[in-house]
């Protein structure tokens, strides 16, 4: 009787949550439309009836995150991870909303544990890389975007950020020689055409 009541409730509840469906796809649907007020209304509506539905909280923590919202969106990413200790993405858009909000120790280690969970990912490393440089250790910065690098050779602006962190260790060769890469590869996509030629033309300078 036991068996048969478990194999009941398990076909109830899947059979729930693809009533559900539709309004998940709605709910994204209305995120991809920027139109990210719509997307919380609907994740919240989904989380009504299914409270520990991790991708609920993480696709609504993201339209809290576009809509600059962060500390809500912060609480929903820690309840996605809460209920789906795998959502790596979730671990790395909290430290996004972290750096913004200027807690760089927590978004250390909000990265941290999205790297434990996947070490494949170049924005990761990326991302990390950026807290440890706004915290001027560049050493651990460069290390990091060695790994971005190594993951995805094409990420180019881990080319111009590795450029500057090893501008401010003095290692001139290795910077010009990131920063004309990075320059070769992206032009001016980041809008940083300008600025990468200025520090070009003040390392070819000759030393004093």
């Amino acid at each position: 009787m036991k068996k048969y009541l478990m194999i009941f409730l398990f076909f109830y509840a899947s059979n729930l949550l693809t009533q559900e469906q539709g309004l998940i796809q709605q709910a994204y649907d209305a995120y991809l439309s920027k139109d990210f007020k719509k997307s919380i209304d609907l994740y919240s509506e989904v989380l009504e009836k299914h409270s520990s539905y991790a991708p609920a909280f993480y696709g609504r923590g993201l339209a809290y995150a576009k809509l600059d919202q962060c500390n809500m969106a912060i609480k929903d990413f820690e309840n996605a991870v809460k209920f789906d200790k795998t959502l790596a993405d979730a671990f790395y858009a909290k430290a996004i909303c972290e750096i913004k909000l200027g807690l760089n120790q927590q978004a250390i280690s909000s990265i941290n544990s999205a790297i434990d969970i996947s070490k494949t990912k170049p924005e990761y490393f990326y991302t990390r890389g950026l807290i440890f440089y706004y915290q001027n250790e560049w050493e651990r910065s460069v290390n990091d975007f060695n790994k971005t690098i190594e993951i995805d050779p094409n990420f180019c602006l881990a080319y111009y950020a590795r450029a500057a962190a090893n501008y401010h260790l003095k290692q001139k060769a290795k910077s010009l020689n990131d920063f004309q890469t990075y320059l070769r590869m992206c032009g001016n996509k980041h809008n940083l055409a300008n600025e990468t030629q200025r520090l070009i033309n003040v390392l070819q300078q000759p030393e004093d």
